[in-house]
C-alpha cells in the first residue's frame, strides 16, 4: 500500500514559485517576506492542504519550550518516580519534556545530550549521566543544562541532589541500632565524578568507622546483587543487614531473603535509598532514605528555567535526606 504524501515545503515553494527559504520565512510569520509573496505562499499552502510542523516551527524560531530529559535507566523505580515528578514540573511551567533514555553508556548518553542540542531544545535535565567533567563542560557551554543526584560539575551546569553521604549514614547507624550484625554495603564502584555512588559508600563507611566497626562493601559492577547477597548470607546467615545503595537493590536483596526461607525484617535486616514509590507498598514495607525526590525535580526546573532566562553563574541546590522506617528493619517482623 502507497501511503499518501504529505506536501512538504518544496511542494509549497515548487507551485508558489519561490524558494523553500521563503516558504519557511512565511511558515514562520518572518516580515522580511513582501506581502505579495506571502500571499502567494499562503495560497499555495491551502491548494495543497499544507499544515507546518509546528514543533519544526517552535524549533527554528528559538522558543521551543521542548526540554530534554536524560535518564540512564527507566526501569529503576527512583529514575521512574523522579521523570514523573520532571514532567509534571514541565506541564506547570508550561514546558515540553523530551525523554531519551541512554542506559549507562557515556557514548550513548553523550549522543542524546547532543541530539537534543541540535533540536534546538531549550533546556536540558542530565539524571546520573555516566559523563566526565569535559563532557559535561561542552554539554553547559551550548545549552542550560541541570545536573541531578551528582554533587560536583563544571560551572556550566547546575546542580541538585540531595546529601547522599548523610543518607547513607543515617540507614547504616539505623541498621546498627536494630541489632544486625554485620552489615554489608551493596553498592557501585564508579569512576564517575560527582557520582551518588561514591557518597553513599563513604558515607556507610565513615559510620561503620564511627561505631568501631570495620566496613564491608561490595562492588556490584562485577557480580549482580543476586550474587552478591547470596555470598554473604552463605558466610554469615542470619542477623545480617543489608545497606543497599537504591531501592532497586534492596528489592534484589529481599528477594534472595524470601527464596531462602528468611523473614526480612525479622531474620535479615535491609534498607534502600531513594524511597521509591513501591518502597511503601504494604507487601513491600522497605526501609528506605527519602531524597526528597518531588523537590528534586522542582529544584532542576526552576534552576533550569532560571538558566534559560540568562543567569550565568554555577548554582547548587542540596536537600537533607530523612530516614523512613519500615518493616524491612524491623527485627520484630514476624
Amino acid at each position: 500500500m502507497v501511503k499518501p504524501h504529505r506536501p512538504t515545503q518544496v511542494d509549497v515553494a515548487r507551485l508558489a514559485g519561490t524558494s523553500r527559504q521563503t516558504v519557511s520565512l512565511v511558515a514562520l510569520d518572518d516580515p522580511r517576506v513582501s506581502p505579495a509573496t506571502r500571499e502567494r505562499v499562503l495560497a499555495a499552502m491551502r491548494e495543497l492542504d499544507y499544515q507546518p510542523n509546528i514543533a519544526a516551527r517552535a524549533l527554528a524560531a528559538h522558543n521551543s519550550r521542548f526540554i530534554g530529559i536524560v535518564l540512564t535507566d527507566i526501569t529503576n523505580p527512583f529514575y521512574a518516580d523522579l521523570c514523573g515528578e520532571l514532567r509534571n514540573r514541565c506541564e506547570m511551567l508550561n514546558l515540553v519534556p523530551l525523554i531519551a533514555v541512554s542506559g549507562h553508556d557515556r557514548d550513548t548518553c553523550l549522543m542524546s545530550a547532543e541530539r537534543f542540542i541540535h533540536m534546538g531544545i531549550e533546556g536540558l535535565a542530565l539524571v546520573s549521566p555516566p559523563l566526565d567533567t569535559d563532557d559535561l563542560h561542552r554539554i553547559g557551554a551550548q545549552v542550560p543544562t541541570t545536573l541531578l543526584t551528582h554533587n560536583e560539575g563544571p560551572e556550566q551546569v547546575d546542580l541538585v541532589h540531595c546529601d547522599d553521604e548523610a543518607g547513607a549514614r543515617m540507614a547504616t547507624g539505623h541498621l546498627l541500632s536494630q541489632g544486625y550484625d554485620p552489615v554489608v554495603y551493596l553498592g557501585f564502584d564508579r569512576a564517575v565524578p560527582g557520582d551518588s555512588a561514591a557518597a553513599r559508600r563513604l558515607g556507610f563507611c565513615q559510620e561503620m568507622r564511627h561505631q568501631g566497626r570495620e566496613p564491608l562493601v561490595i562492588d556490584l559492577l562485577s557480580t549482580s546483587a543476586e550474587n552478591a547477597v547470596a555470598g554473604v548470607l552463605d558466610t554469615f546467615g542470619a542477623g545480617t543487614g543489608f545497606c543497599c545503595h537504591n531501592d532497586d537493590i534492596a528489592l534484589a536483596a529481599m528477594g534472595v531473603l524470601v527464596d531462602r526461607g528468611l523473614r526480612v525484617g525479622g531474620d535479615c535486616g535491609v534498607t534502600g535509598f531513594d524511597d521509591s514509590r513501591i518502597a511503601s507498598h504494604p507487601a513491600v514495607s522497605l526501609t528506605s532514605i527519602d531524597p526528597r525526590t518531588t523537590e528534586l525535580a522542582e529544584a532542576a526546573m526552576v534552576l533550569l528555567s532560571e538558566r534559560i532566562a540568562g543567569r550565568a553563574e554555577q548554582a547548587e541546590q542540596v536537600f537533607a535526606p530523612s530516614l523512613v522506617p519500615r518493616g524491612s528493619s524491623n527485627p520484630g517482623t514476624a
